[in-house]
């Protein structure tokens, strides 16, 4: 309260650092309900932050959209999100899911590297035009994670030896 009796205007705190950046929903529920999971699990600390459902052109004027760029101390990841359900089987250039049926389709982790590199390529001119140092930059690496499809099936990650780390 103030001297004259109305209550006084809250005191502002701190700036509110935001951990997670989505500009829009994913338009694939069971993409949507990975991307929930994984902000989840995201701890709300330094440096932890995310940027979810984005799209960027490439400096060969190819559009790229990415499901997930996560930051933690490791580094950068660009994370994939597939929904197929069943057990995984990674043939090299193709990827096998066996559930009621076998899908084949091209293994995700060749065009997730792409974008990969083609990021961080878009990161470190950036970092350039502003006068910053990029050589030595945090390592990018491209990963396919299959968010839990069904109620009691748990999520799972390509394991690390057969994700691609961008040269």
């Amino acid at each position: 309260m103030t001297a004259v009796g109305t209550p006084s205007a809250p005191k502002p705190g701190p700036p509110r650092k935001e951990r997670w950046f989505q500009s829009r929903r994913s338009t694939f529920s069971w993409e949507q309900e990975g991307l929930d999971h994984v902000r989840q699990l995201m701890p709300a600390a330094e440096p932890y932050r995310a940027w979810a459902t984005f799209s960027f052109t490439a400096a060969s004027g190819r559009t790229n959209e990415c499901d997930l760029f996560i930051a933690v101390p490791g580094g950068l990841y660009l994370l994939e999100l597939k929904g197929h359900p069943g057990r995984v089987i990674n043939h090299g250039d193709t990827w096998q899911f066996h559930d009621d049926r076998v899908r084949t389709l091209k293994n995700p982790l060749h065009l997730t590297d792409l974008k990969c590199k083609e990021l961080k390529g878009q990161l470190e001119r950036a970092a350039r035009s502003m006068g910053r140092r990029s050589a030595a930059g945090p390592v990018h690496q491209a990963c396919s994670f299959s968010p839990c499809t069904r109620p009691g099936e748990r999520s799972r990650r390509v394991p690390a030896d057969q994700c691609v780390r961008p040269q």
